[in-house]
């Protein structure tokens, strides 16, 4: 039997066929891509089986068609078709985790880990470690050790033959300190609403601040971030060592991370560019990376007894983790609505999460709350939601006794702007393991409460922190149980629905969320202080 090698070796020599997919080629090239399309499928019919070569390469090409029309479904189809013939093309195996992501936590894992065995490829390695807090298959203990394990492995290609940096700055633990922010994210980005508090209320006659912003977008909130008065430097063009470089020779005391493996210029810290490095809120889970000192926490969020989970040392913050405003500040919100309840003569849930969050698990979750609340339907609203998504969906909710009628998508802008489709629901049904963050404070800001079940992990108690901050206990749910009973007697209860959709908002602009930043912003300056002495101390 011929192996894959020797299968791929026969080329098409047929003129015409060449001269018909050199046609297809140019239409790609002129972005005329659903004619490209019609033709390659066209030469795709008359290829005789055994130039597998050419099929695999027309499945591609079909492929990345459809991939430039953002057609994520049929783009995902025709490169898993390639791999009938081929495997062992790397960027073909990334693509696939990419186009899973949204459609299949333990598939786009895999795709990805596959890559990773052909070629060291930083977005694959980045992505699984985020894949990995959207299942449900792991503890906080088991992925801990899974990020762990992919770091480690990945840490050699990054550094080759390259040591880690050695601090050359004063070692004074009472020195004015150099603090370094490090973000792909300085623009319009749901980071942002929580770092802004941060930023625009730290003392810079205390401390010396220098942001250095990985990515090129800008746009008003990057206006509003420069407008603070702190360094902004220009590292998009910088790779992982010449970052590392910058960030060591302007002699950072401590830097501190805002993205995680939510961007792969994170790799930078393997070469310990800072005497202390910190990451904050991007990523909410441990990075795995040895090269990180602490994570910034509270008490709820990593509870003392799942600390050993984190590689990290929690820097607890007694102001509590976060406090949020919106990038826009002067945005106005849509005016609160009545209950959808009224007009619609039954409970509306909903939910607004990335599709990569709704895995089997929390789908299966929203069916016992439909069954246990027989006159309800539930939304699920995401223009990120893909035709193949919805009807995978549909049919593990068939699996679930729940009938088609009973759950409506949506994935198309309602009047202009996202805030509108929260005015659809009553109640929204957070996701697990991985929780809504800023989509739980727009749908509180809406005046709609958001059952959540709190797991241990970071990622699964961010909603439930919120809601203890707003002192909304009775929509904390500790368990399958409670969090099904709770939806079910909330959805029962018109009255106190009535209440939070006209005094949520007001509720939560008086919170310590939306309010007192400048106690947060101490808290972590007195953490930076503390960090500090602690490690000239450890001198």
């Amino acid at each position: 039997m011929k192996t894959e090698y020797e299968r791929l070796q026969k080329r098409l020599t047929n003129k015409p066929l060449l001269d018909k997919i050199a046609e297809g080629d140019n239409l790609f090239k002129s972005n005329k891509l659903e004619e490209a399309i019609e033709v390659f499928k066209e030469v795709l019919a008359k290829i005789e089986k055994s130039y597998e070569f050419d099929i695999c390469e027309l499945n591609r090409k079909i492929g990345n068609c459809y991939y430039n029309l953002k057609n994520r479904d049929q783009a995902r189809f025709y490169y898993e078709e390639t791999l009938k013939y081929c495997t062992t093309n790397a960027s073909i195996y990334s693509m696939l985790g990419y186009l899973c992501y949204y459609y299949d936590n333990e598939k786009s894992i895999s795709y990805y880990a596959k890559a990773l065995s052909l070629k060291p490829i930083p977005t694959c390695v980045s992505t699984i470690c985020l894949t990995m807090l959207k299942s449900d298959k792991y503890s906080q203990k088991t992925v801990k050790e899974a990020i762990e394990n992919q770091i480690n492995k990945y840490r050699p290609f990054v550094l080759k033959d390259d040591k880690p940096f050695e601090y050359n700055g004063e070692k004074d633990p009472n020195k004015k300190l150099n603090i370094g922010y490090l973000s792909s994210d300085f623009y319009s980005h749901a980071m942002m609403q929580f770092v802004l508090p941060l930023l625009e209320y730290h003392n810079q006659k205390k401390f010396n601040f220098t942001l250095y912003s990985c990515s090129k977008k800008s746009d008003s909130t990057t206006a509003r971030i420069k407008a603070v008065g702190m360094k902004f430097v220009d590292c998009s063009d910088l790779n992982e060592k010449e970052l590392a470089q910058k960030i060591h020779d302007d002699e950072i005391d401590i830097l501190v991370d805002l993205g995680g493996y939510t961007h792969c210029r994170c790799f930078s810290l393997f070469y310990k560019p800072a005497p202390i490095i910190m990451q904050y809120l991007g990523f909410v889970n441990t990075m795995g990376m040895k090269e990180v000192d602490y994570i910034f926490a509270d008490e709820f969020v990593i509870p003392k007894k799942t600390a050993k989970y984190y590689t990290e040392k929690p820097m607890y913050l007694k102001s509590g983790m976060h406090r949020f405003d919106y990038n826009n500040s002067r945005i106005l919100l849509p005016e609160i609505n009545e209950l959808p309840y009224y007009e619609n003569g039954y409970i509306t849930f909903g939910s607004f999460n990335c599709p990569s969050k709704i895995n089997d698990y929390t789908l299966s979750l929203w069916a016992n709350v439909l069954q246990n609340v027989p006159n309800s339907k539930l939304l699920i609203y995401r223009t990120q939601m893909s035709d193949g998504i919805i009807l995978k969906f549909k049919k593990k909710f068939s699996e679930l006794g729940i009938s088609e009628n009973r759950v409506i998508y949506r994935n198309e802008p309602v009047n202009g702007m996202h805030f509108n489709a929260y005015k659809l629901v009553d109640i929204a049904l957070d996701t697990t393991p991985f929780n809504g963050l800023t989509i739980t404070i727009e749908q509180i800001s809406m005046g709609i409460p958001v059952i959540t079940l709190a797991g241990e992990s970071m990622q699964s108690r961010g909603c439930a922190h919120i809601n203890k901050v707003l002192k909304l206990n009775d929509l904390i749910a500790e368990d399958e149980g409670e969090y099904i009973a709770k939806a079910k007697k909330l959805a029962s209860d018109i009255k106190k629905l009535d209440y939070y959709r006209h005094n949520l908002r007001d509720i939560l602009n008086k919170s310590p969320l939306r309010s007192d930043p400048e106690s947060f912003v101490k808290c972590v300056e007195d953490g930076y202080t503390k960090a500090w002495k602690d490690y000239c101390k450890s001198l």
